[in-house]
């Protein structure tokens, strides 16, 4: 496996002073973007024009959805909002049965308008094609007891996810409320987290809550459910969870080079975690994303929410009103205008075999002596730093099975051009169950994909 550098921020514009709350690509191909408690729309070139402004100031995701005509915006608060997308006009959603009481979660099937109806187990829906709300138009999720928390189409299917347990509807044509539950569906797990929800391809995946627990992440294709998260990442969920709240969580997916990735943020827990579905295994496809901040801190990368806007995916940021191309070709972060660094860090924990007099020996528990350490880095792509010099890569070393560390050791990642260089250390110690790290942080590319050690095994 090749370990390549996650995207790059690359600033695009500026939108108001942020947060950015949601991004949207309509399907007639204009762009918009919520920042603060303001709406704008986005040409081609970036440009951003303020159409209207939310009756309430907050800092949750907001929801945009389209039917060709309109653009329909929920943002967590009891009011809704349209946009002309023909003129951009913006207006207040006026529904005069006062059955839309706002949403914190739109989507559209078949032409209907779909909305979440906060504090309770229902779901309403528009006139098809048209943004009339009928109070016969809504349903209840009511196979097992507690609110509807969010909600999704895919697959031609509506996923309405509950705080325990979650069920399945469809367009079933029926002349009073068109949807009806699909039988024998119904998915045994709901949801603790309702911006968690995102969809790509055939998949749907979202943070999950049951009658056991929570804080395990779920993934749904078609009528199968399956736990995608591994059981490190579901303890990194709870301490989390100790120290703070869960619920807040965000996901988006975005594609890459054949990859799919389900992006999971933690506002309040400071992390960003990523699931490759090109990978799949999960013990193998979850990666961490962070942003390194001014002091060399990591802390959750910098995105918000995520949409296709004029060709290029692009994030929104979650501090500021700064709306950045994720771009595979670029290897810093700019936030406030500040070009920084991206920490890459690769662990190689728990070796299990080494050189002994006779051939390979299990370790059991066995002290090592550890002569060399090769890193197997593209180099030769990678540009000088400001001061001339060629980026370096670290490696620390834990000999107590990460208790302690010892102190980071540079190598060169080579110059320009210097393409069989290759980072070595030696003489690394004794010690038993040795845990290595390395890390990096260049301003071009170098993939990893592994590393050769060299130890002895000593009979002790």
């Amino acid at each position: 496996m090749t370990h390549y550098q996650r995207p790059g921020f690359r600033p695009l514009t500026q939108v108001g002073k942020g947060p950015i709350r949601a991004l949207y690509g309509a399907s007639n191909g204009k762009g918009f973007a919520v920042s603060g408690a303001e709406v704008y729309y986005l040409d081609p070139n970036w440009q951003p024009t303020k159409i209207g402004d939310l009756t309430q100031a907050g800092t949750s995701p907001c929801s945009m959805i389209d039917n060709e005509v309109d653009l329909v915006l929920a943002d967590n608060s009891t009011f809704g909002y349209s946009v002309d997308l023909a003129t951009n006009q913006f207006s207040v959603l006026n529904d005069p049965s006062g059955t839309f009481i706002g949403a914190n979660k739109l989507d559209i099937i078949d032409g209907y308008v779909l909305f979440n109806i906060p504090g309770t187990p229902t779901f309403g829906s528009t006139l098809e094609n048209v943004l009339t709300v009928d109070p016969l138009y809504t349903a209840a999720k009511n196979n097992y007891p507690g609110n509807l928390v969010t909600l999704g189409v895919n697959r031609h299917e509506i996923l309405l996810l509950g705080t325990k347990k979650s069920e399945i509807w469809y367009n079933a044509g029926n002349p009073q409320f068109p949807f009806a539950e699909l039988p024998g569906s119904s998915i045994e797990h709901g949801c603790v987290a309702p911006y968690s929800f995102a969809t790509m391809d055939v998949n749907a995946y979202w943070l999950g809550a049951d009658l056991q627990g929570d804080g395990i992440v779920f993934r749904q294709t078609g009528y199968t459910t399956r736990r995608i998260s591994n059981h490190a990442l579901e303890v990194a969920i709870r301490q989390m969870k100790r120290h703070g709240i869960i619920s807040d969580a965000i996901g988006y997916t975005h594609q890459q080079d054949g990859h799919t990735f389900y992006v999971l943020c933690f506002p309040s827990g400071d992390q960003t975690w990523v699931f490759d579905e090109a990978i799949g295994d999960p013990n193998l496809a979850w990666t961490q994303r962070a942003w390194t901040d001014a002091n060399g801190v990591l802390h959750r990368d910098r995105s918000n929410c995520g949409a296709v806007i004029n060709g290029l995916y692009v994030v929104g940021d979650w501090q500021n009103g700064t709306i950045y191309h994720l771009d595979p070709d670029t290897y810093t972060d700019t936030v406030d205008g500040v070009v920084g660094p991206i920490s890459f860090i690769r662990t190689f924990p728990h070796i299990f075999a080494g050189d002994g007099p006779q051939g390979p020996v299990l370790l059991d528990g066995k002290q090592v002596q550890v002569t060399s350490f090769i890193a197997d880095v593209g180099v030769g792509d990678v540009p000088l730093d400001a001061q001339g010099q060629p980026a370096q890569m670290l490696l620390r070393t834990s000999l107590d099975r990460g208790r302690t560390w010892g102190q980071a050791l540079l190598q060169s990642l080579g110059a320009p051009g210097e393409f069989l260089t290759q980072p070595l250390w030696r003489q690394l110690g004794i010690g038993r169950d040795i845990i290595f790290e390395l890390s990096y942080a260049c301003a071009g590319e170098a993939p990893l994909n592994g590393a050769w050690i060299e130890m002895q095994v000593l009979n002790k």
